[in-house]
């Protein structure tokens, strides 16, 4: 690995391309999602932020370091959390999540949902990815974007704040980290989880990503977010 490389954590697929993921406990999730109305077009009436804090449903089995979700909120164990902090790596808050087997009356390990806060600022253009202006609708502020066609040109170091974890705009959902961060996972043998080189990242088709409020501290995402116009 060198000094400038970039990676992002993901779940693990099965060789049969299946994949262990937590769920939402729709129960006590319900009304979990603030609601976006758009006074233009009411077809982009859409889940906004989420209001509450996890409640999931966890596959039988181990419970792994790593757990994700079918929306890819990343959830971690008490005891990776405390290994993380202990290693110094930065860029990150957590949230605690209520959780419950799918199939089983034993309780769940305590457990954390990762919430990124260190910044890498948007997307480099020659990555592919830029605004569509024309399909975005500036009256509810529903961004749409253009696909990943070339992941070398992802991450403008420049803008890297230097954190561990960070975000890139608009894909706040990939959880990219630094090599501090793989060092840390493999040193430790953490499980369920899988690192891929930033630069090998599949592209994609188009993001619409909604607001950088939805995915951090609303103080961090005002901070970064109005001056881009993405708050």
């Amino acid at each position: 690995m060198s000094g400038d490389s970039f990676f992002h954590l993901d779940h693990i697929r099965t060789s049969a391309g299946s994949r262990k993921l937590a769920e939402w406990d729709h129960d006590k999730m319900e009304s979990a999602l603030e609601v976006i109305k758009c006074q233009k077009d009411p077809g982009h009436q859409r889940g906004g932020k989420r209001l509450t804090n996890l409640s999931v449903v966890l596959p039988n089995g181990e419970v792994q370091d790593f757990i994700w979700t079918w929306q890819s909120e990343c959830i971690m164990q008490a005891r990776t959390l405390e290994i993380l902090r202990s290693n110094g790596l930065t860029g990150f808050e957590v949230k605690p999540v209520v959780a419950r087997f799918r199939k089983s009356i034993r309780r769940p390990p305590p457990l954390w949902e990762l919430v990124v806060t260190g910044w890498a600022g948007r997307a480099k253009p020659e990555s592919g990815i830029h605004l569509n202006d024309q399909a975005s609708c500036h009256t509810c502020a529903h961004l749409k974007y253009t696909g990943l066609s070339n992941p070398r040109e992802l991450i403008d170091k420049k803008v890297w704040d230097g954190s561990d974890f960070f975000m890139v705009w608009p894909i706040p959902r990939y959880v990219f980290v630094s090599e501090r961060v793989v060092k840390t996972v493999q040193d430790h043998h953490l499980t369920g989880v899988q690192i891929v080189s930033a630069s090998d990242l599949k592209m994609t088709d188009g993001f619409t990503p909604g607001r950088l409020r939805y995915y951090m501290p609303d103080a961090r995402a005002r901070e970064l977010g109005e001056p881009l116009g993405i708050y």
